[in-house]
Parts: C-alpha cells; sequence; structure tokens
C-alpha cells in the first residue's frame, strides 16, 4: 500500500525542515537536546503558512484526520499534519515516543493527564492553549498523557506533529477515565497513490468505516484455510480461490454486495476478483496492500477460525462473569455420584469423537428447550462442555440468560482442560438429548421469547419475510436452526439448514457479509429466539419468523445450489474409459484429484496426485508428466473448474479431461479407491488443524490456544469495530 505524500521537491520549506532534523538525529540520540533544537526548527517552518498542500488540511466530519507528510525511512522520526474540524478532540491518549506539536492554523487545546492513586485519570495541571505558530513538546520522560481538542468552534484549526518514530505504525494507548486502557494503532489519512489497476482499490480505513456504519461488506481471504486461520481482520470470509465458483453464490447472495479481495502477496486476490466479476458481482475491489497493508494501516489480526464467535464469547465471560468449574472438580462430582448432568453443546459428531464420561450430546440451540427435561429437579448442577471454552459459555449463560433455576457452570476450558489435567475422555458415546412435553416447550419458548426481546430481536412474519426478500439493496440469509433430521423432513422453502449452536459458533462462515440481516425459524419458539438473542449481541440485525405452521414447513427437497459455468468446453471421460487408461501404463494417463486433502488420503484412485488450485503451476511441476491428464475430485465439481487452468499450463496436444460425476461415480461403478498421502503435490494447507478437534493433539498446541482465547478480549478492544452488546 503506497500513500500519496507531498512531494518533497516541490515543497521547499518541507524539505529544508525534513533535512535539517535528519541532521539533528544524525548527530545526537539525547531527546533532551532533540526536543530543544527540533523546537526551533518547528517554528520555522509554522512562521510561514504557504507550503502545507491542500490535499493535507482537509478536514473529515466525522473525526480529525492525521495526514502522513514524511516518514524517516529508518523510522526514526515522522512528521504529520492534524486537521481538526470545529468541536472534534481526541481521548486520552499516550504517544510513546517523544513529540513535537506546532499549530499551522487556528488553535488546540490541550489538557496534561495523571493517575492518582486509585489509578483514576485526572486533569493535571492548567488547560494550555497552543496558538498558530507556538509548539509544544510530549514524551514518557516529560508528560506523554494527554487530551487535543480544536479550540476554534467555527473553523478547522491544523497543527504539524513530529514524532520520534512513525506514529501510524506505534501501538499506543487509550485511557478511559476508570483506569481502563485500550491499545491502538491511528494510520493514516492519505489517500493512496491510484496506478491504474484492473479493480479498484480499498483502503484498510475505508473497510473499517463500513464495517463501523453496519454497512454490508464481504472482506473475502482468498487462501487457503491454514494461512487464514493464522492471520486475518476479524471479519474476514475464508472463501479459497480454489471453491469461488462452489460456494460465492451461497455465501455472498446479493451480487451488488461490496466485495474486498485480499491476500498476502502469494497472487490469488487478482484471479479471485476477476472469477467473482465472471459470476456477475458488480462491486468487487482489492484491499489496498493485502494483508500488510492491513496491518501497516492499524488493523488488527487475529487467528484461528470462527473468530468473532470465539471473541464474542470470551467477552460474554467478561462481563457476565459466566459461572465455570475446573476439569478436576467436575470429574470430583462424577465420581462422587453427585447430583449432576453433563451437556455436550457441540455437533453430535463432536460429541462421539470425544466427550466428558457420562455426558449427554445437547447440541447448543437445544440446551434452553432440552435441560429441564434432563434436570427436572432445581437442584440438579448443569454443567455445558465443548471442547474449548465459547460454546460452553455461550450455552451456560443461554441457560441462565433464560432463567433455568437449576445451579448452572461451564466445564472451564472444555475437553481441551480436562485433557491437560491429565484425565480419561469418553469415546464413541451416543446419548442424546430426549424429546420434551408440551408443558416444557411452552415454558422454554416464554423464557426464550424473554431473551429474545432484551436481545431486541426483531419479530417478522411471512408477509414481511417476502418483502425482505424482495428489497434488492440489502442482502437477508434465512436460517432453519433445528436439527438437521427435522429439516429434512420438512422446512420453509428456501431457508437454509444451520442448527442455531453451530450458526452462532460459525458466523463468519455462515454469515460472509457483514451488516446483512438475518432471519431465523423454528416450530417451537425456542431455538430461534435463542439463536437470535445472541446474534443480535453480536451485531446482526435478526429477526424470528412468527406465526409459522406445521404447513408452511412442507419443503423436504434440497435443491442443488446453482453454479457459473466453466470457462470453455469440458471434454468429459466416463469411468470406464478411465478405468482403461489407468489400468495401461502406455496410455500415460495421470489422474490429478482437488478433492480436499482429507479426502484425497482417505480414498483416491490409484496413483492419483493431489493438487490446490492456488498451487496448480507448482502441482503439475511435481506430478509425474503424461499424455492425457484426467481431472477428477470427490463430487466432479471442483474439477471441471480446474480444466481450463490445467489445459492452459500443459503443452499444447495434451488431452484434459474431466471425469464425469468424480470419485463419487468411480466408487457408485464398483471400483475401489486407494489410501495414503504419498503423491502430493503441495502442502496440506487447505485445512487448518484445530488444536480441540481429534484425540492426538499436542499438550503445547492445546494449551497455546487456550492462552489465545484469553486474549481475545483485549484484542476486541484494539480493534473496534466489532459491535458487539452483550446485555
Amino acid at each position: 500500500m503506497t500513500l500519496r505524500l507531498p512531494a518533497l521537491d516541490q515543497t521547499p520549506r518541507l524539505l529544508h525542515f525534513v533535512t535539517q532534523l535528519d541532521n539533528l538525529l544524525r548527530r545526537t540520540d539525547n531527546e533532551a537536546m532533540i526536543l530543544e533544537r527540533g523546537h526551533i526548527l518547528l517554528s520555522q517552518l509554522l512562521s510561514q503558512d504557504d507550503w502545507l498542500p491542500d490535499e493535507f488540511a482537509q478536514p473529515n466530519p466525522d473525526r480529525y484526520q492525521q495526514y502522513l507528510l514524511y516518514a524517516d525511512p529508518k523510522d526514526r522520526f515522522s512528521v504529520v499534519s492534524f486537521v481538526w474540524g470545529p468541536g472534534q478532540s481526541t481521548p486520552i491518549h499516550d504517544h510513546t515516543v517523544w513529540g513535537l506539536v506546532g499549530v499551522l492554523r487556528g488553535a488546540e487545546l490541550t489538557q496534561a493527564f495523571a493517575q492518582d492513586g486509585q489509578g483514576r485519570w485526572q486533569a493535571r495541571g492548567a488547560q494550555q492553549r497552543i496558538e498558530a505558530g507556538h509548539v509544544d513538546a510530549v514524551s514518557p520522560r516529560i508528560g506523554d498523557v494527554h487530551r487535543v481538542w480544536n479550540a476554534m468552534s467555527d473553523q478547522p484549526s491544523v497543527s504539524i506533529h513530529v514524532y520520534g518514530g512513525n506514529i501510524g505504525k506505534i501501538r499506543r494507548h487509550v485511557f478511559l477515565e476508570d483506569g481502563s486502557v485500550k491499545e491502538f494503532i491511528s494510520g493514516y489519512s492519505n489517500a493512496l497513490l491510484q496506478e491504474p489497476t484492473e479493480f479498484p482499490l480499498t483502503t484498510f480505513l475505508q473497510v473499517r468505516q463500513a464495517l463501523l456504519q453496519r454497512q454490508e461488506i464481504a472482506i473475502v481471504d482468498v487462501r487457503e484455510e491454514d494461512p487464514f486461520a493464522q492471520a486475518h481482520p476479524l471479519f474476514a470470509a475464508n472463501l479459497p480461490l480454489g471453491r469461488i465458483e462452489l460456494d460465492a453464490w451461497r455465501r455472498v447472495p446479493r451480487l451488488d454486495t461490496s466485495v474486498v479481495v485480499y491476500d498476502n502477496g502469494e497472487g490469488l486476490a487478482l484471479p479471485a476478483a476477476r472469477t467473482l466479476r465472471r459470476m456477475g458481482y458488480t462491486q468487487v475491489s482489492l484491499l489496498a496492500g493485502g494483508l500488510k497493508g492491513w496491518q501497516d494501516g492499524g488493523g488488527e489480526l487475529f487467528r484461528d477460525v470462527n473468530v468473532p464467535s470465539k471473541s464474542f464469547g470470551e467477552l460474554v465471560e467478561s462481563q457476565r462473569h459466566t459461572p465455570s468449574l475446573s476439569a478436576q472438580q467436575v470429574k470430583a462430582l462424577i465420581d462422587a455420584k453427585a447430583d449432576v448432568v453433563v451437556l455436550d453443546a457441540r455437533r453430535f459428531d463432536e460429541y462421539q469423537t470425544m466427550s466428558i464420561p457420562s455426558g449427554v450430546s445437547v447440541p447448543g440451540a437445544e440446551l434452553v428447550l432440552r435441560a429441564r427435561a434432563l434436570a427436572p429437579n432445581a437442584a440438579t448442577r448443569i454443567i455445558v462442555n465443548c471442547a474449548g471454552r465459547t460454546r460452553s459459555i455461550i450455552g451456560t449463560q443461554s441457560l441462565i440468560n433464560a432463567g433455568i433455576p437449576n445451579p448452572v457452570s461451564a466445564l472451564r476450558n472444555g475437553t481441551i482442560g480436562w485433557t491437560l489435567a491429565g484425565q480419561a475422555l469418553a469415546h464413541g458415546a451416543d446419548q442424546r438429548f430426549p424429546e420434551v412435553d408440551d408443558v416444557i416447550r411452552r415454558q422454554a419458548a416464554a423464557s426464550a421469547l424473554a431473551v429474545a426481546y432484551r436481545s431486541r430481536v426483531q419479530r417478522l412474519r411471512l408477509p414481511e419475510l417476502h418483502d425482505w426478500l424482495a428489497d434488492n439493496t440489502r442482502t437477508t440469509y434465512v436460517f432453519d436452526v433445528r436439527t438437521p433430521e427435522e429439516y429434512a423432513a420438512g422446512h420453509l422453502p428456501g431457508a437454509r439448514s444451520a442448527p442455531g449452536g453451530q450458526l452462532v459458533q460459525e458466523t463468519d462462515h455462515q454469515v460472509a457479509v457483514r451488516g446483512a440481516r438475518l432471519v431465523l425459524c423454528d416450530n417451537d419458539g425456542v431455538r430461534a429466539n435463542m439463536s437470535a438473542s445472541w446474534l443480535a449481541q453480536m451485531g446482526w440485525q435478526v429477526g424470528v419468523l412468527d406465526g409459522l405452521s406445521a404447513a408452511d414447513l412442507h419443503d423436504t427437497s434440497t435443491p442443488p445450489a446453482p453454479l457459473p459455468e466453466p470457462l470453455g468446453a469440458v471434454p468429459t471421460a466416463q469411468v470406464a474409459q478411465v478405468k482403461t487408461w489407468v489400468g495401461d501404463r502406455n496410455s500415460h494417463t495421470v489422474v490429478l484429484d482437488f478433492s480436499p486433502s482429507a479426502q484425497f488420503v482417505k480414498g483416491h484412485l490409484s496413483g492419483a496426485w493431489w493438487l490446490l488450485r492456488s498451487q496448480l503451476a507448482d502441482g503439475l511441476a511435481k506430478a509425474h508428466k503424461g499424455n492425457r491428464y484426467v481431472l477428477t475430485c470427490q463430487d466432479g465439481q471442483v474439477s471441471r473448474y480446474a480444466l481450463a487452468e490445467v489445459k492452459a499450463l500443459v503443452k499444447p496436444g495434451v488431452d484434459v479431461l474431466w471425469l464425469a460425476g468424480g470419485n463419487a461415480a468411480w466408487t457408485a461403478a464398483g471400483h475401489s479407491l486407494q489410501s495414503g498421502d504419498r503423491q502430493l503435490g503441495a502442502e496440506r494447507i487447505d485445512r487448518y488443524r484445530r488444536p480441540y478437534e481429534g484425540t492426538d493433539n499436542p499438550v503445547e498446541a492445546m494449551q497455546g490456544y487456550l492462552d489465545w482465547e484469553f486474549g481475545l478480549v483485549d484484542q476486541l478492544a484494539r480493534d473496534g469495530t466489532h459491535g458487539f452488546r452483550v446485555i
């Protein structure tokens, strides 16, 4: 990302100042001398108001602007112009480096602050007014914490600040008067240096503004899942380059949504943007500078997947002090045969892989509906667990919010905490939640409705839903939050299956457009209301569909998702022909498999190579050379779109064909698959290995994951765009 800066050869006064300050810093690193001599140099610069280009003196009606004028290549100092609209001010903040503040136009007011004995920030000394031409100094040595605002009520003011570092990249702090602290990086307000580009560029600040204003935006990371999970913006949605054709229309359904695409310098963003444009998206842009541009602009980066939900869960616990018990305490209760029931809030398949002994599978949205049946005695202690922290926190707080009379606690740190305590997990458990009678259902529905009202969930009926869906200026997702089995037995036409607990847990996957509208439905008045209550607290506009009858939930079909046509013709090979080719070494046929890597390892055609579309050229170079390439994958979809790309990379005259129906057609014809990971054309980065899944995770990875979760609340404060509100 390149910021547009003043041309020094056209601003000789600024050039003279920068040159003299550079000479001063070459001669000494004594702060007192730097501030003394720098004061003189800055005063000289301010003595004439004929050098600052208008572009770097423009106010913004929403907030003050910080324009970079010059940044030392070694980050020893930076020069910025601060532009204040009438009435604009800073919070109480520090700089962490020395600074000189001089007023060029108008006037500034500044108030120094210091902490009292209780850690609260109090004004220190008298308020100062800095007039045009005057200079003030700050530093950790002489006093670094202050608040500044425009002294002029009817016009902008402009000041020139000089700092002992690149101030737009330095982590600083905002101090609240109660003693709490928030970290921030200020970034810069400069426009980007525009070079001719195929797609427009969107800056970090523009994305941030869209998030703060609750505008619809899809921030799309087109890397594979593992690199995405190492670092990404809070509300980024992972849509790997190789799956865009399959997933984009479902995840970003409105074609004129603002879609901001980025990578981390791998060269994936541009081809991804082209694919999106070919699919009909009209507002596609590239994130200026990619992931590095986000970070350089002051954006916070998060690890792992499902981070909006996980960070929200940590915020809930920190604000509501959600009760929890350690693994040792829970085991002691179970061993003592205490009056306790353990409810596992994860998906049933996760529960079956590993669970707490005696635990019952009650996925998150089912808890409020089923808890009274599982613990009819109000004295029975309910313990909610998941693999880590989020779903147990949300599940526990759901029961508390709904007024369940039982004592309720989360299992602190879930199955990870249980394992780290050296306690054995159960495997293959199959205890599912029970059905409930009408009395319990009505009681749970009343509780859930009260929670939804407190969370400001909207109420809709079918006519209002139809109006929302007809509004082509907004994105509206409709989810059936019941179990997949109930959905399959009959659902509202057009609704997607998303069990409520997982919907709350995986908002980044289910709802890629931040600022979109969500509509939830069920047939009991419990699961939709409870799920919606959490989504509303996470900053989503969400409504629950009321008044549905059994007749409304009549659709038993699951129509295939519409998909775009591949580029160019798709020469096709049938299973019988491919069987003959792969059995004949003289045919020089090479099979390329584009399935997920886990599926490839589980089963693939004999001799096949596994490839990623995002690393296709490197993968092809590793694979055996052939006179014919047959492309396949589990269901034949991804490989169909890869055909044109492979054709462009091989020599003329080499046949490239698509195996109709993919590996599923191969096995349906009675042919076997081979397991193993011998012929991998790329590292298995298509899936991030979660430290809370499976049974063989290293202790260090599990503990590191917990440590990361504990820090998410601080990260939210630094990011500042989340819009979360905990009731």
